[in-house]
């Protein structure tokens, strides 16, 4: 299914890059976009499920750090008057 989108006030350098990519892949300036949005979309999927995979494997091997020191943090780290750590 395709519907409309429209857009507006693109920066010329931004269409001068299309226009050129276009006749580049011999496409229509409108199949050019779209590919290039596709592949941005991707690209940003991608790097968002890495950083996701990154972080659960940050997790992962922090949960199995043995424990060190069982007191609460209040009791290792010393405050001020103010609440502020020393």
């Amino acid at each position: 299914m395709t519907t409309a989108l429209q857009l507006k006030k693109v920066p010329s350098h931004i269409k001068s890059l299309i226009d050129r990519e276009a006749g580049l892949h011999r496409r229509s300036i409108n199949q050019e976009t779209i590919v290039l949005l596709e592949e941005a979309l991707l690209a940003r999927a991608r790097l968002q499920k890495q950083s996701q995979e990154d972080v659960e494997d940050i997790l992962k091997r922090y949960a199995a750090l043995p424990t060190l020191d069982t007191r609460p943090v209040a009791d290792i780290i010393e405050y001020d008057e103010l609440g502020l750590p020393k």
